[in-house]
């Protein structure tokens, strides 16, 4: 079944998802629909990404975009991405290369566990698909879900499943962006992602982001999530702590590399962040 579906509750057991809280409509280089509220939010669009990873930096090229319209941040020398757009924040991903000698290399596996498991779904709902690659007017929820996923012998949830949205977490919403060639840029959003490290937990909450949706083919999309994160949500947790051998070595990193948000003194609270994913067709259940 694909990606794009027209609900209506005589003729599936679909639902949309709740469009609460989070963003609103912004401009984003061209991608904020010209006219006004999208008329048929009961045409929609929904995938569960099913993979993620930190986007990786080759040659000062990587995926992500202009968070903070500067060039540098706080000393911290901006990319250019794969289409050639200057003035591209990804800090955390030239912290990889030094994360993966070390114990921190766990930690995309953790994050796909999470996933394969269902502790960590997040939803993808595009509300008033008109087309698909070129819509002038479509609202972006981006939302936690509730479920256990079927996971197939690649080790990757199957697409088609359908899963109930929680109620419990905070959706974000941002409305009137519009899709042109088959990709659309949705921002302001927020999400937040639960870590745990033995029975501690953190919170990874990425502000200001922009989600980029890529259609692909049979309604699998791809894309990422750039967004910010204040570094002393992450320096907080690990600071102190015997049981995390490289918890001084985040600290410095991330002291060292943060490039957004600066306080009155220019020292940036913040580092950016970019998450590459995929995402394969699913459904809500109707309430």
């Amino acid at each position: 079944m694909g990606l794009l579906r027209l609900k209506l509750e005589w003729l599936m057991p679909l639902a949309w998802l709740l469009g609460c809280g989070g963003g609103s409509s912004q401009d984003t280089g061209g991608s904020v629909a010209a006219l006004g509220e999208c008329d048929q939010p009961e045409v929609t669009q929904v995938a569960v990404i099913t993979e993620m990873w930190f986007a990786r930096i080759e040659d000062g090229v990587t995926w992500g975009t202009d968070l903070d319209g500067n060039t540098t941040g706080c000393g911290i020398d901006d990319y250019v991405d794969p289409e050639g757009n200057g003035g591209i924040d990804n800090a955390s991903g030239g912290l990889v290369p030094i994360l993966e000698l070390t114990e921190g290399a766990a930690i995309e596996v953790y994050l796909q566990n999470m996933i394969n498991s269902g502790e960590l779904l997040l939803m993808i709902e595009i509300e008033d698909v008109d087309d698909p690659m070129d819509d002038t007017c479509v609202d972006v929820n981006l939302v936690r879900a509730l479920g256990s996923p079927t996971v197939g012998t690649d080790r990757i949830i199957e697409s088609g499943q359908t899963f109930d949205r929680d109620p419990n977490l905070p959706s974000s919403r941002t409305e009137g962006m519009s899709i042109s060639s088959g990709t659309l840029l949705a921002s302001p959003l927020y999400v937040s992602l639960p870590l745990q490290y033995f029975d501690d937990h953190l919170t990874i909450n990425i502000q200001g982001s922009t989600l980029r949706v890529d259609q692909g083919v049979d309604g699998h999309v791809a894309g990422y999530l750039a967004g910010g994160v204040l570094t002393e949500e992450i320096t907080s947790f690990v600071d102190g702590r015997g049981d995390i051998d490289i918890g001084d070595l985040m600290i410095s990193l991330l002291e060292t590399n943060a490039d957004l948000w600066p306080d009155e003194n220019g020292d940036c609270k913040g580092i950016s962040f970019v998450l590459e994913y995929r995402a394969k067709p699913a459904f809500f259940y109707l309430d």
